[in-house]
């Protein structure tokens, strides 16, 4: 019996989506969660520790994944062979643009006149609160082919349409889960793996 599950999904634009046409797009079906308790009963079997150690360990590594990218650090995790699977790291986004400088200069000088209006925008104009700080993740690629080489898929029922949209960007999933229980597509994948934040690893 194939373990992964895919089904078919019907997208169909309303009228404030220009540009996008009616499709049929593919889903993984995701069933369950595995989190710390079943991932530290799974390594216990397979190893000589007890699962209430092995799930220390794996607290541990949450917390000190979360400590280093806090650092400026990229945490990768690799598997024996030393092939990178998992690699997660700080990201941060913010601009400031020539218009909003001098709406912003505008504004203060006509409060302080001593205020010089300006109307192109410099580095100190892109302050600390401009920024916003995310976490991303890239995943290696060999290890995504390998998964997608060794991987038996069964499709499922079909989804009629709903109110998913179909993301083009590959950085994050496009939402939550989906009436029908499925993971939103991110509509941004390919076959060299990458999750989330912008790219893979070799």
């Amino acid at each position: 019996m194939a373990k992964n599950k895919w089904r078919a999904r019907e997208f169909n634009p309303t009228s404030n989506m220009p540009g996008r046409k009616h499709s049929i797009y593919a889903e993984a079906v995701i069933d369950n969660e595995i989190e710390n308790k079943d991932l530290a009963s799974k390594i216990a079997a397979r190893t000589g520790f007890k699962a209430y150690e092995v799930q220390a360990v794996v607290a541990a590594i949450a917390d000190i994944v979360m400590e280093e990218v806090m650092e400026s650090n990229r945490v990768t995790l690799c598997d024996e062979q030393g092939t990178k699977m998992v690699s997660i790291y700080p990201k941060v986004s913010g601009s400031v643009n020539d218009d909003q400088v001098l709406e912003e200069t505008t504004a203060a000088h006509a409060q302080d006149p001593s205020v010089k209006i300006r109307s192109v925008a410099e580095e100190k104009d892109l302050t600390s609160d401009r920024l916003t700080w995310t976490l991303g993740a890239t995943i290696g690629i060999k290890f995504s082919k390998e998964f997608a080489l060794h991987k038996q898929a069964q499709k499922v029922q079909f989804v009629a349409t709903d109110t998913v949209v179909p993301s083009d960007d590959g950085d994050t999933p496009s939402g939550g889960d989906t009436p029908s229980g499925g993971d939103t597509p991110s509509g941004g994948g390919d076959d060299n793996g990458g999750d989330t934040g912008g790219g893979t690893e070799n």
